[in-house]
């Protein structure tokens, strides 16, 4: 399973920093705070399948107990960095909320944004098929962030949309909602990791 989740983490690596480009473009352009989150959650991501490499390279490398125990320490981590990238959410939604900005509408933007929302929808999937062959808590974690990210997706670009048709406060407020929804999906992914022993850390430090 080593092998296989290397070439997985690699595969999300590479989608999610694509994705990270393409909606901080969007977002700096559109001046739209909802889907420049989405992007900054999609860097988290980035990070976060990079920790999902080091588990899985250190699970080759150690046996198979120290190798599932550095993939629920390495679940935890994801967990962590979700929420860091949740509270920023939060924190700029309300800034936004306070000091609406002009947002510039366009439909080529949103389509551009949904087509993003499908392949994190993809990406889910190959997570989903990767698990059931070979069961690891860092496929769990990474199947419902994907499918989190869906959601946060779709909703931004509910949000982008609504901005036209209300006012540009709106745009803060789903800042406001996504970074609430990410900070309650990982805190339910800390919670479930926090009873990891101590000594998966001592585990990971002999692995190097």
């Amino acid at each position: 399973m080593g092998k296989s989740g290397v070439n997985i983490a690699v595969f999300g690596i590479a989608s999610n920093f694509i994705l990270f480009l393409i909606k901080l473009y969007v977002g700096i352009s559109s001046n739209s705070l909802a889907i420049y989150c989405d992007s900054v959650n999609n860097l988290g991501d980035t990070f976060s399948c990079l920790i999902a490499l080091f588990g899985f390279i250190f699970m080759i490398k150690t046996n198979e107990k120290k190798g599932r125990r550095i993939q629920s320490l390495c679940s935890f981590i994801i967990g962590s960095i979700v929420a860091v990238t949740g509270a920023y959410c939060v924190y700029s939604g309300l800034e936004r909320f306070m000091y609406p900005v002009l947002v510039s509408y366009s439909f080529k933007y949103a389509m551009l944004i949904l087509l993003t929302a499908f392949v994190k929808l993809v990406m889910a999937m190959v997570y989903i098929i990767k698990s059931r062959k070979a069961p690891s808590p860092v496929y769990k974690a990474l199947i419902l962030d994907s499918l989190l990210d869906f959601g946060l997706t779709i909703t931004a670009i509910l949000g982008f949309y609504l901005v036209e048709k209300l006012n540009y406060a709106i745009d803060g407020v789903f800042g406001i909602i996504i970074g609430i929804i990410i900070l309650a999906a990982a805190a339910k992914s800390v919670w479930q990791q926090a009873k990891i022993p101590m000594d998966c850390w001592s585990s990971l430090m002999a692995a190097s």
